[in-house]
C-alpha cells in the first residue's frame, strides 16, 4: 500500500536526507493539510502537563490510531443504555416492536464475543500481506457495517447479527492496534502507548453511557457510526510501520515512516534504519520458517506465549466485562439513591481518568507493580461487593451498608484501569518476537473473545442461580491468583529494548540474530 507522502516515494534516502535538512526549518510554519489532522486531533493534551515535546508530537501522532480503540468501545458498551430501551413496554424507542425477553438480551451481549473470536484470524493474515494500516481501516469499515446492520435491525435476529459483525471488527482492531503502536513506538515510551488501547475503550463507553440514555435508538446508531467514519479519515494520514516496510524490501517507505514518527531528520534516524536493513537480511534467511510451528517448539517464544496468554486470560476472568455490562442491573440489585444512568456515567468517568493515570506510572514504575496492585485493588472491591450481596440477604439495615455498592464498583473500576485493564496488552505488543508475533497476538486476541463469552455465561449462571456474592467471590479469587502469577512469572519489561525483552526470556545470540529482534523494530 502506498503512503500518502508523494514527494518522497521515488527518492534514495541521501536525497530524502537532503530534502528534510532543507526543508526542517520550515516544518512547523508550513503544516501540510496531513499534519494539521493528525496534530488536531491531539490538542487535547493540557498544557500544564510536564512533557517533553517529543512526546507531545508522539502523543498527537498516535491518537488518531487510537480511535479505533474507542470504536471498541462503542461496541462493548453499547447494551448498558439500549438494554432499557429494548425492554421498556411502552415500546415508543423500540425497532423490534417487542419488548426483549433475558434470553435474549443474554445472545445479544455475549455475541461480540463470538464475533471477536473470529476477528483476528482474519487480522492476521492481512496485517502480515497488506500491512497493519490498511487491516485497521478494514475494521473500521466492519463497524459502519455493524452500526447500518443495527440502524436496519427489525428482529431480534437482526440484532444478534449486527453484533456479531461488530464483535468480528473489534476482534480485528484488537489484535492489529497493539501490533502498529508496538512497532511504530520507541523503546522508551512504548509502554505508556500501548496503554492507550485501554484508555480508547474507555472513552468510546463513556461516550456511550453518556449519549446512549438521553437520544433516541436511531439517532445513537448514527452518532456511534459516525465514530469509525472519523477515524477512516484522521488515520489514512498516518504511516505505515517500518516493521512492515522492511518486510517488504521498502527502504525510502520505511525511512520515511521513521523520520515522520520521530520528527527526527534521516541523519538522526539513520541507526534504528540500520537496525531494519539487518532485520530484513535476517527475514531473508527465515522466510520459510514455520511461525506457527516455531512459536510452539523453541522453549523463548512458549514462555513469551505463557506469559501473555495468561495474563490476558486473567484479565477477562476478573469480570470487567460482566460488571460493565450489567451494571445498571447490579446498581438496581443494590438499591442505592443515584439512578443507574448516573452511577454508569460515574464508572465510565473513573475509567478514563484511572487509565490517563496509569500513563505516568507504567514507564516509570514498571509492569509488575502496576500489574500487582491493580490485581490486589480489584480483589478487596469484589470481596467488598460480595460482602454487601451477603449482608443484604441477610436483611442488614440499608443506612448501614449503603455505602458500600457505589463505592465497590467505582474501586473496580479505578484498580481494572490502573493496572489489568492496560498494561497485559501492553505487555503482549512487546514480549513476542518478530517473526511469531502476529501468531501469537491472534492466539492471544481469539482465547480473550472465549474467555470473554464464557465469563459473562458464567456470570448469569451463577448470580441466578447461588447469588451475586458468589459471583463476586469467585471473581476475587481469580484477582487473588493473578497478584500470585504476576509476582513469580511475569517478566519487568520497563525501558528494555525488544530484542533486551528477549534475552531477559532466554534467547542466545545465535537465536537473537535468527529470529530479527532488535531495538523498537
Amino acid at each position: 500500500m502506498r503512503l500518502p507522502f508523494a514527494g518522497f516515494d521515488d527518492i534514495e534516502t541521501e536525497e530524502i536526507a537532503a530534502v528534510h535538512c532543507s526543508s526542517s526549518k520550515m516544518h512547523r510554519s508550513r503544516a501540510t493539510f496531513r499534519e494539521f489532522l493528525v496534530a488536531g486531533v491531539g490538542e487535547f493534551i493540557p498544557s500544564f502537563i510536564p512533557m517533553p515535546c517529543y512526546l507531545q508530537n508522539l502523543i498527537r501522532k498516535y491518537v488518531s490510531a487510537t480511535i479505533s480503540a474507542v470504536i471498541m468501545g462503542l461496541a462493548l458498551g453499547w447494551p448498558s443504555p439500549m438494554f432499557r430501551k429494548l425492554t421498556e413496554h411502552s415500546l415508543s424507542d423500540n425497532p423490534i416492536g417487542q419488548v426483549i425477553v433475558e434470553s435474549e438480551q443474554s445472545w445479544i451481549n455475549s455475541v461480540l464475543a463470538i464475533g471477536g473470536f473470529f476477528g483476528p484470524f482474519a487480522a492476521g493474515f492481512l496485517a502480515d500481506r497488506h500491512g497493519r494500516k490498511l487491516t485497521l481501516m478494514l475494521s473500521a469499515l466492519v463497524h459502519v457495517a455493524g452500526w447500518v446492520m443495527l440502524l436496519q435491525a427489525a428482529s431480534v435476529a437482526l440484532m444478534i447479527g449486527a453484533r456479531f459483525v461488530l464483535g468480528f471488527g473489534s476482534g480485528c482492531i484488537l489484535v492489529t492496534l497493539p501490533m502498529y503502536v508496538g512497532e511504530i513506538a520507541s523503546d522508551q515510551y512504548r509502554g505508556m502507548l500501548g496503554s492507550f488501547l485501554q484508555i480508547g475503550q474507555t472513552i468510546g463507553i463513556l461516550y456511550v453511557y453518556c449519549i446512549g440514555p438521553y437520544v433516541g435508538y436511531y439517532a445513537f446508531q448514527w452518532i456511534c457510526c459516525a465514530v469509525p467514519i472519523l477515524f477512516m479519515i484522521f488515520f489514512g494520514y498516518m504511516p505505515e510501520t517500518p516493521h512492515y516496510f522492511v518486510s517488504k524490501g521498502l527502504y525510502q517507505q520505511a525511512t520515511v515512516s521513521l523520520m515522520y514518527l520521530r520528527d527526527a531528520s534521516a541523519d538522526e534516524i539513520q541507526p534504528e534504519l540500520q537496525a531494519v536493513k539487518q532485520f530484513l537480511q535476517r527475514e531473508e534467511q527465515q522466510k520459510n520458517s514455520n511461525a506457527v510451528k516455531k512459536l510452539f517448539t523453541e522453549a523463548v517464544n512458549l514462555k513469551a506465549l505463557a506469559i501473555s496468554f495468561s495474563l490476558i486470560s486473567l484479565q477477562q476472568w476478573t469480570g470487567i466485562d460482566c460488571i460493565l455490562s450489567n451494571s445498571e442491573l447490579i446498581f438496581d440489585k443494590a438499591q442505592i439513591s443515584l439512578s443507574a444512568d448516573v452511577s454508569t456515567i460515574i464508572m465510565g468517568t473513573i475509567q478514563v481518568a484511572c487509565c490517563c493515570v496509569t500513563l505516568m506510572f507504567v514507564d516509570r514504575v514498571g509492569r509488575k507493580p502496576v500489574l500487582m496492585s491493580s490485581a490486589l485493588g480489584l480483589t478487596v472491591a469484589l470481596t467488598l461487593l460480595g460482602f454487601y450481596f451477603l449482608m443484604q440477604n441477610m436483611d442488614v439495615e440499608q443506612q448501614y451498608i449503603s455505602w458500600i455498592p457505589l463505592t465497590g464498583m467505582v474501586g473496580f473500576i479505578a484498580a481494572f484501569n490502573f493496572g489489568f485493564g492496560p498494561v497485559p496488552w501492553a505487555i503482549a505488543a512487546e514480549i513476542f518476537a518478530h517473526d511469531v508475533k502476529a501468531i501469537g497476538n491472534t492466539i492471544n486476541v481469539s482465547v480473550s473473545w472465549i474467555l470473554d463469552f464464557l465469563a459473562l455465561r458464567f456470570f448469569l449462571l451463577i448470580s441466578e442461580s447461588f447469588g451475586y456474592q458468589w459471583a463476586f467471590w469467585i471473581f476475587a479469587i481469580i484477582c487473588a491468583l493473578a497478584f500470585l502469577f504476576t509476582m513469580f512469572f511475569v517478566l519487568e519489561t520497563k525501558g528494555l529494548s525488544l530484542q533486551e525483552i528477549q534475552k531477559r526470556l532466554g534467547r542466545k545470540p545465535e537465536q537473537d540474530e535468527s529470529n530479527g529482534t532488535q531495538g523498537s523494530l
